[in-house]
């Protein structure tokens, strides 16, 4: 006689010369079995049930015990299904196969046949939001400044808009291209460039474009960025190597909107629009610059030289117009003498004057020059 328990954790598998005669429930199981052998296995009484080939072995060994006993869900080559167990989400089955689930424990099964559809619904998605990562499932998430291209078995299929989107992978080749949709910034930097007159020059140009049509940006060019980049230096090359350097220099700051001009039209057949090129530099090798200041510096000179001929000449015509005025008018002419008086009298430190106030008013100071034979001081 033998007494076998069995924990409310577990069940008891009973084996009989090492074939299952029984599942034995939580509790103490009497029994006297003489001259036979007798083997017991506990495995957990959880809602997980029981493993894929485990369960596979055990049904097709005794079908009708296992019956009695277990839920089974049986899968074909072509079908997942989504467990729930006592109302609450449990799992995602793999296609194929089988599993053993426990009698005590309620249990509901959908079948999902992935040859035909490979989108998860939204329903679904709520559900597999709860369990952990599965294989054969593929989680797609959308940024909200994004869209998705959604492609199955290489054929484009829709746009996904921001979000998470799932897909089951068995039979399909599941792949979605992001697209950015906010607007991006293209930089060429040290772009080298000859100009008409056969100047080397380098300059630094940058791009602001926005992608505005997914499907053209994609499908259209096999490497849209790298298009684009060669699309600006082609536009650059065009425009600015037409110019001589002197031209080059003078319109630096309207080249960026005729550069402009010729990319707007290429890049909207690539489902992008261009916002702006901005041509931030413009660099000249070592020898031009220095040969460039050369010319600004004398340009700079001659500039000066010219302003101070004309300074000197409208004071000099000055001098001219302020004679003429005292020849005409003497008492402008006194004026101007006392004004010299004044500024005489702040620089001597001891004057002399005769004839008093006569000699101040008229024998101090004589901008027009004394007769003969009269005195003056």
């Amino acid at each position: 006689m033998f007494m076998i328990r069995v924990k409310e954790t577990e069940k008891a598998l009973l084996y009989k010369n090492e074939k299952l005669i029984e599942v034995l429930d939580a509790g103490v199981h009497k029994g006297f079995f003489p001259f036979t052998h007798y083997r017991i296995e506990y495995i957990p009484f959880t809602p997980y049930g029981i493993g894929r080939e485990r369960a596979q072995r055990l049904y097709k060994l005794y079908p009708e015990l296992i019956k009695r006993h277990f839920h089974i869900v049986e899968l074909e080559a072509h079908e997942r299904a989504y467990v729930m167990i006592d109302g609450q989400p449990m799992e995602l089955l793999e296609a194929g196969g089988l599993k053993l689930y426990f009698k005590e424990y309620t249990l509901e099964v959908e079948k999902i046949d992935i040859k035909k559809e490979y989108e998860v619904s939204q329903k679904h998605i709520d559900y597999l939001e709860k369990l952990p990562p599965l294989n054969g499932v593929k989680k797609i998430v959308i940024e909200k400044f994004a869209k998705g291209y959604l492609y199955a078995n290489e054929e484009f299929v829709k746009i996904l808009e921001p979000g998470k989107h799932y897909y089951y992978a068995d039979f399909f080749d599941i792949d979605v291209k992001m697209i950015d949709m906010r607007v991006q910034e293209l930089e060429i930097s040290g772009q080298e460039l000859l100009s008409a007159d056969k100047v080397t020059l380098r300059c630094n140009l940058t791009m602001h474009y926005q992608i505005i049509d997914g499907t053209a940006y994609l499908n259209r060019v096999d490497d849209p960025r790298e298009y684009l980049y060669k699309q600006l230096q082609f536009a650059a090359r065009e425009h600015i190597g037409a110019l001589k350097i002197d031209e080059i220099l003078q319109q630096q700051h309207t080249l960026s909107k005729a550069v402009l001009q010729k990319l707007y039209e290429v890049c909207k057949e690539v489902g992008v629009e261009v916002k702006g090129v901005y041509i931030k530099d413009i660099i000249l090798p070592g020898d031009m610059r220095e040969i460039f200041n050369q010319v600004i510096e004398a340009t700079k000179r001659a500039e000066a030289n010219n302003i101070r001929r004309r300074e000197e000449t409208a004071a000099t015509r000055s001098l001219l117009n302020t004679a003429k005025l005292m020849k005409d008018n003497p008492a402008l002419a006194r004026l101007k003498e006392l004004e010299a008086l004044e500024k005489i009298t702040q620089t001597v430190g001891t004057l002399n004057i005769y004839n008093g106030f006569e000699g101040v008013m008229n024998g101090l100071i004589d901008l027009k020059g004394t007769k003969e034979g009269e005195n003056s001081l």
